[in-house]
């Protein structure tokens, strides 16, 4: 590794109604930090879409008194700001808005270069420093805009396999490859902070829920696909999500939804047959 200073990061974590009574319990925010066993600027806690938010203000400010965060935001009261910021309006993230306020007012508020942003849900599955790694990588690959842990186990022969299907090149510790996920990614504050979400890519439909609006995850997809842009994704570390599998949770609804949901589904079911495939879905999932 270098000997040079470690560059400031901020360790953002989301919360919202089904996850801040746990995630902003002693020690959980400050397991996460020290799990990936680096010496985070500040430690965040945004706070989200909460039937009451004076319940979750006192469970942050007690974090904060124990020395656990150094500071935490209500959403709300950034959202404007970043959608300013990033030339976004609530009426083309809507009615999925809460699929993406908290990561654009993340990559907007006041803080280091770098950003961790990080779901409550997620664990590394041993603790480890792959941050140091990733970050010597993006200064040095102007290609690499983001970095995450690997979120697909080894399988039996050692592989993994989905980490792979999207690969196209491969380094000592790091998959390159196109690709985002809003669950955990390592990026610089001021790409994530510009107008880059108006991209128009057929690449979106993937994402979730895409019959009803474009959320910030498909946005940063279709930004990278666009212009080049990798993802690096560590094979030395890697997470799981605690929370449990369920039923969709983008249902549409109406006549205009659900002939875009059967629109979708179908070129999507299209382009995992066809040999030819729009250039912003190779090296994809499908």
């Amino acid at each position: 590794m270098s000997d040079e200073p470690r560059a400031e990061v901020d360790l953002v974590v989301n919360t919202f109604e089904r996850t801040y009574r746990r995630a902003l319990a002693p020690g959980v925010l400050a397991g996460i930090a020290e799990a990936n066993e680096y010496a985070f600027a500040r430690r965040v806690a945004l706070i989200n879409n909460v039937e009451d938010e004076s319940a979750a203000l006192a469970l942050a400010e007690q974090l904060r008194q124990r020395g656990e965060i150094d500071r935490y935001h209500l959403v709300a009261d950034h959202l404007d700001a970043a959608l300013r910021t990033t030339r976004l309006t609530r009426r083309e993230l809507e009615p999925l808005l809460h699929y993406s306020d908290a990561p654009l007012v993340a990559a907007t508020l006041e803080g280091s270069p770098w950003l961790l942003y990080w779901d409550p849900e997620a664990r590394l599955a041993d603790p480890a420093d792959w941050i140091t790694p990733a970050l010597e990588l993006m200064q040095r690959d102007g290609r690499v805009m983001v970095a995450n842990p690997s979120w697909e186990a080894r399988d039996a022969a050692g592989r993994r396999v989905g980490v792979e299907r999207e690969m196209i090149e491969r380094g000592a510790d790091f998959a390159l490859g196109p690709g985002f996920s809003d669950q955990v990614f390592l990026a610089p504050r001021a790409r994530l902070a510009g107008p880059i979400y108006g991209q128009r890519c057929i690449g979106r439909i993937a994402y979730p829920g895409a019959h009803k609006a474009h959320a910030f995850e498909a946005r940063i997809a279709a930004h990278m696909r666009h212009r080049g842009l990798l993802r690096a994704t560590s094979l030395s570390a890697e997470y799981t999500i605690a929370a449990a599998a369920g039923s969709s949770s983008y249902p549409p609804r109406g006549l205009v939804e659900t002939a875009r949901y059967m629109r979708n589904g179908m070129l999507l079911r299209a382009f995992s047959k066809s040999p030819w495939r729009p250039a912003c879905l190779r090296k994809s999932w499908l």
